[in-house]
């Protein structure tokens, strides 16, 4: 309808406007045409133009690296101030691939018209998003003008992936134990459906790594494309184990996306009428995303002036030691608590070298330790808790204790000192049993309790008659026989049972193992259709019942096997001739009794089942 209304008016002007004041006549006919046409906006991707003009957009959105086009239209008997042909700039990676010109004919009010038709052809860019595709200028009586400026909606293919996955580490060069962090990229565009989850995330063994849960990333829309979304967050820390060129290898994720739209083409059959009628249907599509591999380099860590006691840390560390007391009395513990944290390998610390402490009683020491992401970096903590009971008075010296590690930012070694320490020890009331943390500290009676005791004799029973002692359990010969005999009946079943896993898994001994009961199956069918003076159900049963048993026994398939290949295997397998020639007439004989017009008699066909039975007993050869 605008079209029309266009030509109409554009007809009216070229009758009675001169060629001299073609242009200024155009700006008042775009507005009598805008003030009869209610005032609408131009649809997308146009815009009101300068003169008797028309574009059209041959689609609008496009996907990502489509080929499109539009056409600029405009009469020729309107063009006589051009200079030059239309121009189009491309803007947002927008690819101007060819302009196309020729003569078409339009309808006006009086007729048809000629004009020229411009042709654009542009690529989409790879990027999707509304975006600015350019503007068309003219160069009109010396002039040029801006006369359309073209916007496009650019969107993803569905063909192509919802899903883009990346990975981007800190650093790319690192010391060997250094941490260093990753960053997992996500970008979804508009055809993504959701259920994004991670099926493999596996670094090898030349790591020591540390994973966020990724139920804590968080997708935003875009700003330009609120149909995309995009979340950048901080997903591993990992150390490498190995020097050289080490490869952080891809991480794998899976799913939903919206499919490509398909035409569906449906009937309806209602009161008698067939109707067909077609539909466009999207269905949910899995697919697969994975990030590319990363390469790092890992540096040795130098030789010059490595302490001889290197604990393996490569990080920022902080050590502390301290014991709780420095005086005690004997049979009291002493607790020595180590501190050790930093930015590392996630989860690991070693422990210190510990001094010698032979002047003391100890208990195997308690760790903790505990990870916790702290300014972007993992930050392990390791806390020790040695415990140790003094062996006799005095006043000891306790040497100091030293961590080290490689600090990778002032590339060089450090070292922590604690200590060392003097411990009094005096003489206390009673001696303490070693600490155990799960059980209370126990105390026996102090010398002077049990002297005190002394000094006040009970008296005591005499006792007229010991009871004998038994001897003890340990040195009956029954004891070490009932001990032992559980160790060969363990052999005995691992044995069997490793026997029957490694028959389980032989195909062809399990199938010959069950031989014999299919044969039954086949021979108790026979029996049956005998009963039930079924003749051809009858021999149909023994057929069957031989060929099949004679393809358990083997493992291999007799069943329409032709004459000469049946004659040739049981060959092979080592069956006489005679009881090939036995074979090869029962099935002969089997299938004229089962095609045959007249039926066998009852008796015939017993006599013909003793046969079968024998003829089987004799293929036993096969086991």
């Amino acid at each position: 309808m605008k079209r029309f209304f266009f030509l109409v008016l554009l007809g009216a002007v070229s009758i009675h406007a001169q060629a001299t004041d073609h242009w200024a006549m155009f700006d008042e006919m775009q507005q009598r045409m805008a003030a009869m046409m209610g005032g609408q906006q131009s649809s997308p991707g146009q815009m009101q133009t300068r003169g008797p003009w028309d574009v059209q957009v041959n689609k609008n959105p496009v996907e990502t690296g489509e080929e499109f086009s539009f056409q600029f239209i405009v009469l020729q008997n309107q063009i006589e101030s051009v200079q030059a042909p239309p121009q189009f700039s491309v803007q947002n990676g927008f690819v101007l691939k060819s302009i196309d010109s020729s003569v078409v004919k339009v309808g006006t009010r009086r007729g048809t018209a000629s004009a020229t038709q411009y042709e654009f052809k542009l690529i989409a860019p790879k990027k999707a998003g509304r975006k600015a595709a350019g503007v068309l200028s003219w160069k009109i009586n010396n002039a040029e003008y801006d006369i359309f400026h073209l916007t496009m909606n650019v969107r993803k293919s569905y063909d192509d992936p919802a899903v883009d996955v990346s990975l981007t580490p800190n650093k790319k060069t690192v010391y060997e134990g250094e941490q260093l962090s990753v960053t997992l990229n996500i970008h979804t565009y508009e055809h993504f459906q959701g259920e994004l989850m991670a099926t493999n995330m596996d670094l090898g063994s030349d790591f020591i790594a540390h994973r966020a849960d990724l139920s804590n990333v968080k997708l935003m829309p875009l700003e330009d494309n609120p149909r995309e979304a995009s979340s950048s967050d901080k997903f591993a820390w990992i150390s490498p184990l190995k020097t050289g060129q080490v490869s952080i290898p891809p991480f794998q994720f899976k799913y939903k996306k919206i499919g490509k739209p398909k035409v569906v083409e449906k009937k309806s059959n209602k009161i008698g009428v067939s109707v067909s009628f077609s539909s466009i249907q999207q269905e949910p599509e899995e697919a697969e995303a994975k990030t590319a591999p990363l390469k790092i380099t890992v540096l040795p860590l130098p030789a010059q002036n490595k302490p001889k006691d290197f604990t393996g840390m490569v990080g920022n560390y902080n050590f502390k030691a301290s014991f709780d007391k420095d005086s005690l009395t004997l049979g009291d513990a002493l607790t020595l608590s180590i501190q050790i944290s930093g930015d590392g390998k996630p989860g690991t610390i070693t422990d210190p070298k510990l001094p010698d402490f032979s002047d003391f009683r100890s208990v195997p020491p308690e760790n903790d330790i505990k990870k916790k992401v702290t300014g972007g970096k993992v930050i392990t903590t390791k806390n020790i808790r040695i415990f140790l009971y003094p062996k006799k008075k005095g006043e000891f010296e306790i040497p100091a204790i030293s961590y080290n590690w490689f600090n990778p930012a002032k590339k060089k070694y450090e070292t922590k000192t604690e200590g060392p320490w003097k411990i009094v020890v005096e003489k206390g009331e009673g001696s303490a049993a070693p600490y155990t943390p799960s059980t209370p500290t126990y105390t026996p009676a102090a010398k002077e309790e049990i002297e005190d005791l002394g000094r006040d004799i009970r008296y005591m029973h005499s006792v007229h008659e010991v009871a004998p002692q038994e001897a003890p359990l340990y040195k009956s010969p029954l004891f070490w026989i009932l001990l032992l005999i559980p160790i060969p009946l363990y052999a005995i079943f691992c044995a069997f049972i490793r026997s029957h896993r490694k028959n389980s898994s032989n195909t062809a001994l399990v199938r010959k193992a069950k031989a014999k009961k299919n044969l039954k199956q086949y021979t108790s069918a026979a029996k049956t259709a005998l009963q039930k003076d079924d003749g051809k159900a009858f021999y149909a049963a023994l057929e069957n019942g031989l060929v099949g048993y004679l393809s358990d026994l083997s493992n291999r398939e007799f069943r329409g096997m032709t004459k000469d290949l049946v004659k040739l295997n049981l060959t092979e397998l080592g069956v006489s001739e005679e009881n090939i020639q036995k074979v090869m007439k029962w099935q002969e004989d089997c299938a004229f009794a089962r095609f045959a017009p007249v039926t066998a008699s009852a008796e015939e066909r017993s006599k013909a089942l003793l046969e079968f039975e024998t003829l089987c007993d004799a293929l036993e050869v096969l086991k």
